[in-house]
């Protein structure tokens, strides 16, 4: 028999194929932490995004404020002359 097939055996399940599992509440642990990570990223993701899109939107806003008011003034002073 080869290398190939005895760990194809090996691997195979049995009546105590469970022996394979032995960490599983170690392996069910770290899922659940890593799930917790994955949404705690995500819920940081998130608020950064609506963050910056927040700044942005304040940034343009007030860009829009002083283009207008010194449109307003030239306008006046055009007038004016």
């Amino acid at each position: 028999m080869g290398k190939h097939e005895i760990r194809l055996r090996r691997q195979r399940i049995t009546a105590r194929g469970s022996d394979r599992f032995r960490n599983y509440n170690t392996i069910v642990k770290r899922h659940e932490q890593d799930q917790r990570v994955r949404k705690i990223v995500r819920i940081f993701v998130i608020f950064a995004i609506v963050l910056i899109l927040t700044l942005v939107f304040i940034v343009v806003n007030r860009w829009e404020e002083k283009q207008s008011t010194k449109s307003k003034a030239s306008i006046s002073f055009a007038s004016l002359s």
